[in-house]
């Protein structure tokens, strides 16, 4: 039937009774059906492994090794390489002239000159601490000899027994033979007791000039540490001094006998950290004192007293109720 072809079915009934009238319409489209299937490309023969690598052709050419890719990241190194530095150095006479170098000459220089001065550094150490380790000796010898030489000279001179000079005087009168036995004794005994004296002197003012010298070496590197630190001269010392004194109560007495510069920087930046400190407060007072000042407060109304204006409008408007008697009568305790 040509003329329900052009229509399409309303239900599922209409449509059974279309498909039984017109059977040829079911037959076409499965054709139709068919041929979409048909037309739809065949991926069985694809590889089920997108990730697997393709298989080289063995007629293709491989890329040359000799020919490689320039890398557009390895053009700048190339450039770096060429660039020049002027660097000042010290000539043979002395003089400062200028040379060019390039980067790797310049970075090496550098790890040179690091290294140098690390290696000045240790050995400059281990010969402070060999200078001090020998120090130590020699004062342990030295003070070991002052006390032996001090109970010898102690000990001949109580051992010796020599007169007086009252002694001598009445022994010259009565035995003159026994008064020049006496006196060459008195005289070698006093001889060996100058040399103990002499001895322990000599050992006593070295021990006074070695200190000394010991203390003029450490204030020059002290003040070479503190130079570095921004304190050039005695009058920054006194500052600092100054400032210790007045916030801590130190004895000034106590400052003469600071050598290490360490303590002198570890007051300089507690001072600082009270400046800082103190400005802190004052910016805080001057930031407080600028401060916009807040609005002052609002007194809460009784809510009695809010009752009864609200009653009282409502009375005067004519629009009060029995609950708003109510609310008065509560709010007034009546």
């Amino acid at each position: 039937m040509p003329g329900q072809a052009d229509s399409a079915p309303a239900t599922v009934d209409d449509l059974a009774s279309f498909l039984v009238e017109n059977p040829e319409a079911d037959q076409s489209g499965t054709s139709r059906r068919d041929a979409e299937l048909d037309e739809q490309p065949d991926n069985s023969e694809i590889d089920e492994n997108p990730d697997d690598e393709p298989e080289e052709d063995p007629d293709k050419p491989e890329d040359d090794p000799e020919d490689p890719e320039v890398d557009p990241e390895d053009e700048p190194e190339k450039g770096r390489q060429g660039l020049k530095f002027k660097v000042p150095v010290k000539g043979e006479d002395g003089a400062d002239t200028t040379i060019e170098v390039d980067e790797k000459e310049l970075i090496a220089g550098y790890q040179r000159h690091a290294d140098y001065t690390r290696k000045t550094q240790e050995l400059g150490n281990r010969e402070r601490e060999a200078v001090q380790a020998v120090s130590k000796r020699l004062d342990e010898g030295r003070n070991y000899y002052l006390q032996q030489a001090t109970l010898a000279h102690d000990a001949i001179q109580q051992l010796a027994g020599l007169k007086s000079e009252a002694e001598m005087a009445q022994l010259a009168v009565t035995d003159k033979a026994a008064w020049i036995e006496e006196s060459a004794r008195s005289t070698a005994v006093k001889n060996v007791l100058q040399q103990l004296r002499y001895g322990m002197e000599l050992e006593k003012n070295q021990a006074e000039q070695e200190a000394r010298q010991q203390a003029e070496v450490s204030v020059q590197q002290a003040w070479g540490t503190l130079r570095k630190e921004g304190i050039n001269s005695t009058a920054d010392l006194g500052e600092i001094f100054k400032g210790i004194i007045s916030k801590y109560g130190v004895p000034a007495e106590r400052f003469k006998k600071i050598t290490d510069p360490s303590l002198v920087l570890i007051m300089r930046d507690a001072m600082a950290f009270h400046e800082l400190q103190n400005k802190a407060k004052t910016t805080v007072k001057q930031k407080v004192q600028n401060a916009p000042k807040l609005p002052p407060q609002r007194q809460s109304v009784p809510k009695g007293e809010k009752v009864n204006k609200a009653v009282s409008q409502r009375f005067k408007t004519g629009r009060a109720k029995v609950d708003d008697l109510a609310a008065f009568l509560s709010a007034n305790n009546i």
